[in-house]
Protein backbone atom coordinates (compact mmCIF):
# COMPACT_ATOMS: atom_id res chain seq x y z
CA UNK A 1 0.00 0.00 0.00
CA UNK A 2 1.15 3.58 -0.49
CA UNK A 3 -0.34 7.23 -0.17
CA UNK A 4 0.61 9.17 -4.01
CA UNK A 5 -0.66 12.04 -2.07
CA UNK A 6 1.51 11.97 0.06
CA UNK A 7 4.28 11.29 -2.12
CA UNK A 8 3.39 13.85 -4.39
CA UNK A 9 3.28 16.54 -1.89
CA UNK A 10 6.34 15.95 -0.36
CA UNK A 11 8.02 15.68 -3.92
CA UNK A 12 6.25 18.65 -4.84
CA UNK A 13 7.55 20.81 -2.12
CA UNK A 14 10.81 19.11 -2.68
CA UNK A 15 10.66 20.78 -6.38
CA UNK A 16 10.37 24.18 -5.01
CA UNK A 17 13.92 24.10 -4.74
CA UNK A 18 14.85 21.43 -7.51
CA UNK A 19 17.82 22.42 -9.36
CA UNK A 20 16.89 22.90 -13.73
CA UNK A 21 17.37 18.99 -14.70
CA UNK A 22 15.78 17.91 -11.56
CA UNK A 23 12.54 19.34 -11.59
CA UNK A 24 12.37 18.33 -15.46
CA UNK A 25 12.25 14.84 -14.01
CA UNK A 26 10.02 15.79 -11.39
CA UNK A 27 7.69 17.31 -13.65
CA UNK A 28 8.06 13.82 -16.02
CA UNK A 29 7.57 11.63 -13.30
CA UNK A 30 4.68 13.48 -11.19
CA UNK A 31 2.89 15.21 -13.86
CA UNK A 32 3.61 18.60 -12.39
CA UNK A 33 1.85 21.26 -14.07
CA UNK A 34 4.15 23.18 -16.21
CA UNK A 35 3.36 26.90 -14.59
CA UNK A 36 1.69 27.25 -11.10
CA UNK A 37 2.92 23.77 -9.35
CA UNK A 38 3.25 25.52 -6.28
CA UNK A 39 -0.02 27.30 -6.37
CA UNK A 40 -1.75 24.75 -7.50
CA UNK A 41 -0.78 22.14 -4.49
CA UNK A 42 -2.18 25.19 -2.47
CA UNK A 43 -5.73 25.50 -4.24
CA UNK A 44 -5.92 21.90 -4.14
CA UNK A 45 -5.00 21.30 -0.62
CA UNK A 46 -7.72 23.82 0.07
CA UNK A 47 -10.36 21.75 -1.51
CA UNK A 48 -9.45 18.71 0.73
CA UNK A 49 -9.81 20.56 3.35
CA UNK A 50 -13.30 20.85 3.04
CA UNK A 51 -13.26 17.12 3.73
CA UNK A 52 -12.18 17.46 7.26
CA UNK A 53 -15.75 18.06 8.35
CA UNK A 54 -17.10 15.64 11.70
CA UNK A 55 -16.95 13.04 11.39
CA UNK A 56 -14.35 12.84 8.87
CA UNK A 57 -10.57 13.93 9.78
CA UNK A 58 -8.49 14.41 6.96
CA UNK A 59 -5.11 16.55 8.00
CA UNK A 60 -2.11 17.05 5.55
CA UNK A 61 1.02 18.45 7.42
CA UNK A 62 4.82 19.47 6.08
CA UNK A 63 7.10 20.52 8.33
CA UNK A 64 10.71 21.20 7.53
CA UNK A 65 13.99 19.89 9.46
CA UNK A 66 17.16 21.51 8.70
CA UNK A 67 20.09 20.96 10.45
CA UNK A 68 20.70 23.54 13.30
CA UNK A 69 23.75 24.97 11.39
CA UNK A 70 21.89 25.56 7.44
CA UNK A 71 19.63 27.89 6.44
CA UNK A 72 17.72 26.99 3.56
CA UNK A 73 17.26 30.25 1.08
CA UNK A 74 14.70 32.60 2.15
CA UNK A 75 12.89 31.98 -1.64
CA UNK A 76 12.81 28.35 -0.63
CA UNK A 77 11.52 28.88 2.99
CA UNK A 78 8.72 31.47 1.77
CA UNK A 79 7.17 28.95 -1.04
CA UNK A 80 7.28 26.30 1.65
CA UNK A 81 5.02 28.47 4.00
CA UNK A 82 2.97 30.22 1.35
CA UNK A 83 2.16 27.33 -0.40
CA UNK A 84 2.34 24.01 1.81
CA UNK A 85 2.00 25.48 5.08
CA UNK A 86 5.45 24.15 6.24
CA UNK A 87 6.40 25.19 9.21
CA UNK A 88 10.64 24.86 10.63
CA UNK A 89 11.81 22.84 13.29
CA UNK A 90 15.67 23.15 13.38
CA UNK A 91 17.51 19.77 14.70
CA UNK A 92 21.17 18.98 15.26
CA UNK A 93 22.16 16.15 12.69
CA UNK A 94 25.14 15.11 14.49
CA UNK A 95 23.68 14.39 16.83
CA UNK A 96 21.26 11.88 14.94
CA UNK A 97 19.54 9.97 17.04
CA UNK A 98 18.04 13.29 18.83
CA UNK A 99 17.00 14.36 15.54
CA UNK A 100 15.73 11.21 14.32
CA UNK A 101 13.59 10.81 17.14
CA UNK A 102 11.93 14.84 17.21
CA UNK A 103 11.00 13.77 13.51
CA UNK A 104 9.55 10.56 14.24
CA UNK A 105 7.82 12.27 17.63
CA UNK A 106 6.37 14.43 14.83
CA UNK A 107 5.50 12.23 12.54
CA UNK A 108 3.62 10.16 15.31
CA UNK A 109 1.65 12.93 15.99
CA UNK A 110 0.60 13.52 13.28
CA UNK A 111 -0.48 10.29 12.11
CA UNK A 112 -2.27 9.31 15.18
CA UNK A 113 0.56 6.75 15.72
CA UNK A 114 -0.07 4.79 13.16
CA UNK A 115 3.31 5.76 11.57
CA UNK A 116 5.29 5.63 14.62
CA UNK A 117 8.60 6.10 12.40
CA UNK A 118 9.94 7.55 9.23
CA UNK A 119 13.62 8.04 9.66
CA UNK A 120 16.07 6.21 11.33
CA UNK A 121 19.54 7.86 12.59
CA UNK A 122 21.59 6.74 9.70
CA UNK A 123 19.20 8.45 7.23
CA UNK A 124 19.37 11.51 8.87
CA UNK A 125 22.93 12.00 10.11
CA UNK A 126 24.81 15.13 9.17
CA UNK A 127 22.08 15.84 6.39
CA UNK A 128 21.39 19.47 5.87
CA UNK A 129 17.28 19.43 6.04
CA UNK A 130 14.76 16.69 5.72
CA UNK A 131 11.16 17.43 4.41
CA UNK A 132 8.66 15.53 5.46
CA UNK A 133 5.02 15.30 4.94
CA UNK A 134 2.38 13.54 6.48
CA UNK A 135 -1.13 12.91 5.59
CA UNK A 136 -3.96 11.36 8.35
CA UNK A 137 -7.75 10.25 7.70
CA UNK A 138 -10.17 8.96 9.60
CA UNK A 139 -13.69 8.79 7.84
CA UNK A 140 -17.03 6.57 8.27
CA UNK A 141 -19.24 4.46 5.98
CA UNK A 142 -22.05 6.32 4.91
CA UNK A 143 -23.30 2.93 5.30
CA UNK A 144 -21.95 1.04 8.03
CA UNK A 145 -21.35 -2.74 8.62
CA UNK A 146 -23.39 -4.34 11.22
CA UNK A 147 -20.95 -6.05 13.40
CA UNK A 148 -23.27 -8.76 14.47
CA UNK A 149 -22.93 -9.61 11.07
CA UNK A 150 -19.04 -10.44 10.38
CA UNK A 151 -18.39 -13.70 10.46
CA UNK A 152 -14.89 -15.37 9.76
CA UNK A 153 -14.89 -16.89 6.12
CA UNK A 154 -12.22 -18.14 3.74
CA UNK A 155 -10.13 -15.36 2.09
CA UNK A 156 -8.20 -17.20 -1.34
CA UNK A 157 -4.41 -15.56 -1.28
CA UNK A 158 -2.51 -14.94 -4.64
CA UNK A 159 -0.71 -18.49 -4.09
CA UNK A 160 -4.20 -20.46 -3.79
CA UNK A 161 -4.25 -20.73 0.00
CA UNK A 162 -7.10 -20.14 2.03
CA UNK A 163 -7.04 -18.32 5.46
CA UNK A 164 -9.20 -17.99 7.95
CA UNK A 165 -10.43 -13.87 8.75
CA UNK A 166 -13.46 -11.87 9.98
CA UNK A 167 -16.26 -10.79 6.49
CA UNK A 168 -18.39 -7.54 6.78
CA UNK A 169 -21.29 -8.02 5.10
CA UNK A 170 -24.70 -6.21 4.06
CA UNK A 171 -27.87 -7.66 5.73
CA UNK A 172 -29.59 -6.43 2.45
CA UNK A 173 -28.60 -5.07 -0.74
CA UNK A 174 -27.90 -1.58 -0.47
CA UNK A 175 -27.86 1.31 -2.56
CA UNK A 176 -24.34 1.98 -3.78
CA UNK A 177 -22.70 2.55 -7.19
CA UNK A 178 -20.77 0.31 -9.26
CA UNK A 179 -18.59 -0.20 -12.29
CA UNK A 180 -18.64 -3.52 -14.24
CA UNK A 181 -15.36 -4.16 -16.16
CA UNK A 182 -14.58 -6.36 -17.88
CA UNK A 183 -12.30 -8.37 -15.86
CA UNK A 184 -13.29 -7.41 -12.72
CA UNK A 185 -16.73 -5.72 -10.78
CA UNK A 186 -15.73 -2.08 -9.20
CA UNK A 187 -17.91 -0.97 -6.25
CA UNK A 188 -17.89 2.62 -3.88
CA UNK A 189 -18.05 3.01 -1.09
CA UNK A 190 -18.62 6.32 0.34
CA UNK A 191 -17.95 8.16 3.63
CA UNK A 192 -20.03 10.46 5.17
CA UNK A 193 -19.79 14.05 4.13
CA UNK A 194 -19.56 13.15 0.30
CA UNK A 195 -16.12 14.11 0.01
CA UNK A 196 -14.75 10.66 0.31
CA UNK A 197 -14.52 7.16 -1.05
CA UNK A 198 -13.30 3.84 -1.31
CA UNK A 199 -13.16 1.74 -4.40
CA UNK A 200 -13.01 -1.83 -4.86
CA UNK A 201 -11.92 -3.46 -7.57
CA UNK A 202 -12.57 -7.12 -6.98
CA UNK A 203 -11.44 -9.74 -10.26
CA UNK A 204 -13.26 -12.06 -11.94
CA UNK A 205 -12.58 -15.91 -10.69
CA UNK A 206 -11.03 -16.62 -13.63
CA UNK A 207 -8.90 -13.26 -13.40
CA UNK A 208 -5.82 -12.80 -11.56
CA UNK A 209 -4.86 -9.55 -9.81
CA UNK A 210 -1.72 -9.28 -11.39
CA UNK A 211 -3.63 -8.56 -15.09
CA UNK A 212 -6.01 -5.88 -13.30
CA UNK A 213 -3.05 -3.97 -11.83
CA UNK A 214 -1.83 -4.30 -15.37
CA UNK A 215 -4.78 -2.67 -17.09
CA UNK A 216 -5.40 0.61 -14.67
CA UNK A 217 -3.56 3.35 -14.84
CA UNK A 218 -4.42 6.54 -12.00
CA UNK A 219 -6.17 7.89 -14.18
CA UNK A 220 -8.24 4.50 -15.45
CA UNK A 221 -8.97 4.77 -10.89
CA UNK A 222 -10.03 8.38 -10.93
CA UNK A 223 -12.52 7.52 -13.99
CA UNK A 224 -14.55 5.29 -11.99
CA UNK A 225 -16.45 7.82 -10.48
CA UNK A 226 -17.91 9.16 -14.45
CA UNK A 227 -18.36 5.64 -15.08
CA UNK A 228 -20.57 4.46 -11.94
CA UNK A 229 -24.04 3.37 -12.39
CA UNK A 230 -26.59 2.77 -9.34
CA UNK A 231 -28.13 -0.20 -8.18
CA UNK A 232 -28.38 -2.97 -5.48
CA UNK A 233 -25.48 -4.14 -4.33
CA UNK A 234 -24.74 -6.93 -1.57
CA UNK A 235 -21.14 -6.34 -1.07
CA UNK A 236 -19.05 -8.94 1.45
CA UNK A 237 -15.74 -7.94 2.42
CA UNK A 238 -12.95 -8.43 5.16
CA UNK A 239 -12.01 -6.18 7.85
CA UNK A 240 -8.22 -5.51 7.35
CA UNK A 241 -5.19 -4.01 8.55
CA UNK A 242 -2.58 -2.91 6.25
CA UNK A 243 1.09 -1.67 7.16
CA UNK A 244 4.33 -0.80 4.91
CA UNK A 245 7.33 0.24 6.80
CA UNK A 246 9.47 2.92 6.16
CA UNK A 247 10.32 2.15 2.40
CA UNK A 248 13.24 3.64 -0.58
CA UNK A 249 11.10 5.58 -2.84
CA UNK A 250 14.57 5.38 -4.94
CA UNK A 251 13.98 1.73 -5.50
CA UNK A 252 10.92 2.95 -8.06
CA UNK A 253 12.02 6.48 -8.53
CA UNK A 254 15.72 5.40 -10.17
CA UNK A 255 14.94 3.41 -12.58
CA UNK A 256 12.65 6.46 -14.25
CA UNK A 257 15.97 8.60 -14.51
CA UNK A 258 15.39 10.42 -10.38
CA UNK A 259 17.78 8.97 -8.37
CA UNK A 260 20.35 9.76 -5.35
CA UNK A 261 22.59 12.80 -5.77
CA UNK A 262 19.99 14.99 -8.03
CA UNK A 263 20.62 18.51 -7.72
CA UNK A 264 18.17 20.68 -5.22
CA UNK A 265 20.24 24.05 -5.63
CA UNK A 266 17.11 26.30 -5.18
CA UNK A 267 17.05 24.90 -1.22
CA UNK A 268 20.58 26.46 -0.95
CA UNK A 269 23.84 25.99 -3.17
CA UNK A 270 25.26 22.37 -3.47
CA UNK A 271 22.66 20.61 -1.78
CA UNK A 272 21.67 17.15 -3.54
CA UNK A 273 18.75 14.58 -2.68
CA UNK A 274 20.19 11.57 -0.48
CA UNK A 275 16.69 9.57 0.46
CA UNK A 276 13.61 9.31 0.42
CA UNK A 277 11.41 7.29 2.57
CA UNK A 278 7.82 6.47 2.80
CA UNK A 279 5.51 3.92 5.00
CA UNK A 280 1.98 3.89 5.67
CA UNK A 281 -0.75 2.34 7.23
CA UNK A 282 -4.38 1.85 6.96
CA UNK A 283 -7.21 -0.02 9.26
CA UNK A 284 -10.68 -0.76 7.44
CA UNK A 285 -13.51 -2.00 9.92
CA UNK A 286 -17.17 -1.85 10.15
CA UNK A 287 -17.80 1.51 11.15
CA UNK A 288 -15.38 3.19 8.58
CA UNK A 289 -11.36 3.68 7.93
CA UNK A 290 -8.46 5.24 9.28
CA UNK A 291 -5.13 5.53 7.19
CA UNK A 292 -2.10 7.84 7.92
CA UNK A 293 0.97 7.94 5.76
CA UNK A 294 4.36 9.64 6.01
CA UNK A 295 6.76 11.01 3.36
CA UNK A 296 10.53 11.56 4.34
CA UNK A 297 12.85 13.34 1.98
CA UNK A 298 16.24 14.40 2.75
CA UNK A 299 18.57 16.52 1.67
CA UNK A 300 22.96 16.75 2.26
CA UNK A 301 25.02 19.14 0.44
CA UNK A 302 27.27 18.30 -2.04
CA UNK A 303 27.12 16.49 -3.31
CA UNK A 304 -33.71 -9.34 -0.17
CA UNK A 305 -34.28 -7.31 -3.06
CA UNK A 306 -32.12 -8.88 -6.20
CA UNK A 307 -29.10 -7.38 -6.12
CA UNK A 308 -27.90 -5.31 -9.37
CA UNK A 309 -24.32 -6.88 -8.37
CA UNK A 310 -23.15 -9.00 -5.87
CA UNK A 311 -19.57 -8.93 -4.71
CA UNK A 312 -17.55 -10.88 -2.02
CA UNK A 313 -13.93 -10.08 -1.74
CA UNK A 314 -12.88 -13.32 -1.52
CA UNK A 315 -9.55 -13.09 -3.21
CA UNK A 316 -6.29 -10.73 -3.84
CA UNK A 317 -8.49 -7.06 -4.49
CA UNK A 318 -6.89 -3.35 -5.18
CA UNK A 319 -8.66 -0.52 -3.31
CA UNK A 320 -8.61 3.05 -3.63
CA UNK A 321 -9.23 5.86 -1.30
CA UNK A 322 -10.35 9.37 -3.20
CA UNK A 323 -11.18 12.98 -3.30
CA UNK A 324 -14.20 13.06 -5.28
CA UNK A 325 -14.17 17.06 -6.33
CA UNK A 326 -10.42 16.88 -7.49
CA UNK A 327 -9.92 13.23 -8.05
CA UNK A 328 -6.83 13.06 -5.95
CA UNK A 329 -5.53 9.43 -4.93
CA UNK A 330 -5.24 9.80 -0.89
CA UNK A 331 -4.32 6.52 -0.50
CA UNK A 332 -4.30 3.08 -2.96
CA UNK A 333 -3.10 -0.35 -1.86
CA UNK A 334 -3.82 -4.59 -2.95
CA UNK A 335 -4.87 -7.02 -0.35
CA UNK A 336 -3.38 -10.17 -0.83
CA UNK A 337 -3.94 -12.15 2.61
CA UNK A 338 -5.89 -10.20 5.56
CA UNK A 339 -4.49 -12.44 7.91
CA UNK A 340 -1.16 -10.93 7.92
Amino acid sequence: MSSPLSIGLAFSLSRAGASVDSATHLDRIFRFPEVGVHRAANTVDLQWAKASLEPTTLEVANRLFPDDGFSPLPAFIDNASAHYGASIQPVDTADAGSAANSINRWVSESTRGLVPTIVSESVVRNQELILVNTVYLKADWLVPFLADLTRVDEFTTADGQPVAVPFMRDYDPVERRFVRLIHSDVVELPYKGGELAMWLLVPHESVGLTAIEESLSAGALTELDEMAQEGLVHLTMPKWEQTLPPTDLFEWLCPQGFCAGAGFDGIAPGIFITAALHGAKVIVDEKGTEAAAATAVAFEESAPPEPDLTVVADRPFLWAITHQETGALLFIGRLVDPSE
